[in-house]
């Protein structure tokens, strides 16, 4: 190369103009990476409704009739949570807590379950919403002289009346929930909640 000439820069053709290979590389680049935002900004019309449709479905998860009931907790005589509830481990007096099966996600679904007389079988059973009328707090699994206490603002229900309010700020009695017993002994729902379940 003669002395004092200059020498085109590589990103240059001998014109001084940008090649016509990058300039279109860097088009079609950008082009490819707003086709990139539109397809995913198209697709969350369809995935993102259907994500959030299968987040409710399984949040609204709500009794139905035929659902097996089982302890919340550590049940009687020390059956694991999610162990179906038999009608005769319940004697006259004892009370328990459970979910319908599969549905544990939903606190709306707790249920008190209480032996209000003597039997084995279905007869003087009865099972409430576990969730306090008056502000949504969950009730005592365990009675209290025969009563269903909430431990949040000291309401207490009558088991034996209906779950009628004997005391305390509640407005209304516990939702009751219709039940059944099967032939291997196992207590299932037979209807939805009789009212709606904690505060109106």
């Amino acid at each position: 190369m003669a002395t004092g000439q200059v020498r085109p820069h590589p990103a240059m053709d001998g014109r001084g103009h940008a090649p016509q290979e990058g300039r279109f590389g860097r088009r079609k680049l950008l082009l490819g990476v707003m086709g990139v935002s539109v397809g995913a900004f198209m697709l969350s019309f369809t995935a993102v409704p259907l994500f959030v449709t299968k987040v409710l479905e399984l949040a609204v998860q709500e009794i139905a009739v035929g659902d097996q009931l089982v302890y919340s907790a550590v049940g009687l005589n020390g059956a694991a949570a999610g162990t179906p509830v038999r009608a005769g481990d319940l004697q006259q007096g004892a009370s328990v807590q459970a979910f319908p099966k599969g549905k544990a996600d939903n606190q709306q679904n707790l249920i008190e379950i209480v032996r209000v007389a003597a039997g084995s079988g279905k007869e003087g059973l009865v099972a409430y919403s576990a969730i306090c009328t008056h502000l949504g707090c969950v009730v005592q699994a365990k009675l209290l002289q025969g009563q269903v206490v909430c431990p949040c603002h000291n309401s207490h229900y009558d088991p034996a009346s209906n779950a009628m309010v004997v005391s305390g700020p509640s407005p209304r009695p516990l939702p009751s929930l219709p039940i059944d017993v099967g032939p291997d002994g196992v207590i299932t729902a037979a209807g939805p909640f009789s009212a709606k379940v904690g505060v109106e």
